[in-house]
């Protein structure tokens, strides 16, 4: 007769299986695009100090589209409510890595602290650079974009943060220079041996695709929007209880756009303040799987005084996060919102909303992630209740040799607007060669394809855009 731990054994064991084959399944809905969700750079946040496993190496992780043409506005806005996986245990990554590797640059050392700066400018073509649907007339065109990053080496605690930037300029002037960037700053304080506290903020602009939904069509030029953020997040381990708590607010603001005949389109009335907190009560079955639930309210403001869109969401989401081998790891979750206006006179909106993030690294030379989200989000569209974005990503790195690295992506990105008959997909591909020359100095070259499918008339579009570039790093 079995015993009472076998028994126990026994149950913990179907658990954990009935729980890996959800997780398969969610991830198999991801893969195919059933979440059809949002793009890989910003889908799961990472704790502070973490690093991609080829940036351990030394070697740079697959290339992160930047934040050019945000397909629509909401994608500009920074996440601060989502809750990173409980603190890791520190890695062991050996200062020496760097100094080991003949390419990889050493940094500037400031104390405890390390910069990492870099340089890239690039000269390409651009097939469409108004990304009109037809008449497109192919332009030079020189990005420069620029990074550091900053990280500590501390025996407890950590800090880090990154800045880039990315500037387009097309010969003739026409149409307009464009910039977009990002920056963020984490500062994880240890507490005891369990316990963490992360404090961070971050910042990210972009400018908007002109033709968007979300913008009159008479516009001359797209106009910027930036978010800046600010989260705290605590996290503990009480045995095998994992339990996180955040708390975020961000402001999102819109420059004034330009029309066609010069006047000033005033576009404060789309400034918002969001304040959220979010709770995750975790269980450790095993250290490679973690399930939890997580509960969340945000409440958002806009500026423009008796608006209709003041209002309060309230999301639960169910989820794991998986380490199916040493080499397979990331998290999956997928939940309900519901919105709530403070205007009685408009409708109530509720959803799915998903994420996933899964990264597989077969070599430590070779690595494959995996993303996706769908959410809601706000939207201008006339009719339109809500825009509902899902994207899902897929991303490829690897080296061939110690200073040669390649680099592919395919995202599909698709907005639907429920309450109107609007929709778009976009379909971005993209490829990329770095080959050092030694710790400063690299050449880069990237291909890139957009295709924009949308249900207005005139606002389909096609682009290739192809560079090489120059990169200095210190």
């Amino acid at each position: 007769m079995p015993t009472r731990a076998t028994r126990r054994r026994a149950t913990r064991q179907r658990l954990a299986s009935a729980l890996a084959a959800g997780l398969v399944a969610v991830g198999g809905i991801v893969a195919t695009g059933g979440v059809r969700a949002q793009d890989a750079a910003a889908v799961v946040a990472r704790q502070p100090g973490d690093r991609e496993p080829t940036e351990a190496l030394g070697l740079r992780p697959a290339a992160r589209d930047p934040l050019v043409f945000a397909p629509v506005r909401a994608e500009v806005r920074v996440p601060v409510t989502r809750l990173a996986p409980s603190p890791p245990a520190p890695r062991a990554v050996p200062r020496a890595a760097a100094e080991d590797d003949p390419y990889a640059p050493l940094g500037i050392r400031a104390g405890a602290l390390t910069l990492r700066p870099a340089l890239t400018q690039s000269l390409g073509w651009d097939t469409n650079p108004e990304r009109a649907e037809t008449g497109a007339k192919g332009r030079a065109l020189s990005r420069t974009e620029g990074v550091v990053t900053l990280e500590s080496d501390w025996s407890r605690h950590a800090l880090t943060g990154s800045a880039r930037g990315t500037y387009d300029a097309y010969r003739g002037g026409d149409p307009e220079p464009r910039f977009s960037g990002a920056a963020d700053v984490g500062l994880r304080l240890d507490i005891g041996r369990d316990s963490a506290l992360t404090l961070g903020a971050s910042a990210a602009t972009a400018t908007e695709r002109v033709g968007s939904p979300e913008l009159p069509g008479d516009l001359a030029d797209g106009p910027q929007t930036s978010t800046l953020a600010a989260s705290a997040a605590f996290d503990t381990r009480l045995n095998r209880l994992a339990l996180g708590l955040r708390g975020g607010v961000s402001r999102t603001v819109n420059e004034d756009a330009t029309r066609l005949d010069g006047t000033r389109l005033d576009r404060s009335g789309d400034d918002v303040t969001e304040a959220s907190a979010a709770l995750r009560v975790g269980y450790e079955i095993s250290p490679r799987l973690v399930p939890f639930v997580e509960a969340e309210i945000d409440r958002r403001r806009y500026d423009e005084a008796g608006t209709d869109r003041d209002s309060i969401g309230r999301t639960g989401r169910v989820g794991a996060s998986v380490e199916i081998t040493r080499l397979l790891a990331g998290e999956v979750s997928a939940g309900w919102q519901v919105r709530s206006y403070e205007d009685a006179a408009r409708r109530e909106v509720d959803g799915t909303v998903a994420e996933a993030r899964l990264v597989w690294t077969p070599t430590p030379l070779t690595t494959v992630t995996l993303a996706g989200e769908s959410r809601l989000a706000e939207t201008n569209v006339a009719g339109a209740r809500a825009a509902e974005a899902r994207r899902a990503s897929l991303a490829v790195s690897h080296a061939v040799r110690r200073n040669v690295v390649l680099d592919a992506a395919l995202s599909v990105a698709q907005t639907d607007y429920p309450g109107s008959t609007l929709s778009e997909e976009l379909v971005t591909a993209s490829a990329g060669a770095e080959w050092r020359l030694n710790r400063a100095l690299a050449l880069t070259g990237r291909y890139t394809h957009e295709r924009l499918d949308s249900t207005a008339a005139g606002a389909d579009y096609v682009a290739d855009v192809a560079l090489i570039g120059l990169r200095i790093a210190r």
